[in-house]
């Protein structure tokens, strides 16, 4: 069984189609149609949160072997109380989620920093360089 076998199975299993999964994820539907047609496979993070999400094990997902289920999902299935696992999985995904958009965040407003420091030093070294053109032109 292909890894878009594997995804299928497990979607229909849980009652996703591809555009709860993609809004979930929030992915494109067209991603996770490339998953679901075996034209791309998700890098580690996007298969991460998607099967946590649908609440397998990453490695069986992405190629058959081990065991199918999380075993974390056993134990929290156990203490979640009145949440499912499937709504656990879709909070715990929500969370990664958030994070990973955080950290996006975080890393464009670096770039923007970066970005105002080069200008400012390339202002400061055209002023360097003024400064030592009329120093040595004074010499």
């Amino acid at each position: 069984m292909s890894f878009s076998e594997r995804l299928q199975k497990v979607m229909d299993e849980q009652g996703y189609t591809k555009y709860k999964v993609a809004k979930a994820l929030h992915m494109s539907a067209t991603t996770i149609s490339n998953y679901l047609k075996n034209k791309t496979k998700p890098d580690t993070t996007k298969l991460e949160v998607m099967s946590r999400l649908l609440g397998v094990n990453r490695r069986w997902l992405l190629t058959g072997e081990g065991d199918k289920y999380r075993k974390g999902d056993v134990a929290m299935a156990e203490t979640s109380g009145d949440l499912s696992v499937r709504d656990n999985n879709e909070l715990t995904v929500r969370h990664l989620v958030e994070i990973v958009d955080k950290q996006a965040s975080s890393l464009q407003a670096r770039d923007e920093e970066v970005r105002k420091l080069m200008t400012m030093n390339e202002v400061l070294l055209g002023k360097l360089t003024i400064l030592l053109e009329k120093l040595f032109e004074k010499l």
